[in-house]
């Protein structure tokens, strides 16, 4: 993780540092995911066997979800000498290669 070790303001090092994702955008793509297999499962009669394999498949697409917005998390930072709050991203050299 390549944060800034410094505060700007008083160039103190004792940092508060919390890691975040888009919680909501998450929410909504859980919702989303289930609400589109639930619906399948439920337009081609399925069995219980197709449920199973719909849950899986949609593990795995909530899984991928969750990676893709893991690269995109906000580190907010707090100093704990002066109160100087900020926020950054973990790799600035790699989202700017994007």
């Amino acid at each position: 993780m390549n944060v800034q070790q410094k505060c700007p303001k008083c160039r103190s090092k004792k940092i508060d540092l919390t890691e975040s994702i888009n919680r909501l955008l998450y929410t909504i793509n859980y919702a989303l995911v289930l609400a589109v297999l639930a619906w399948i499962g439920i337009s081609v009669k399925g069995t219980p066997v197709i449920f199973l394999f719909l849950g899986l498949s949609g593990a795995f697409v909530l899984f991928a979800i969750r990676l893709a917005l893991e690269k995109r998390k906000v580190i907010k930072c707090l100093c704990l000498d002066c109160g100087e709050r900020w926020q950054t991203v973990p790799n600035p050299k790699e989202n700017a290669a994007r």
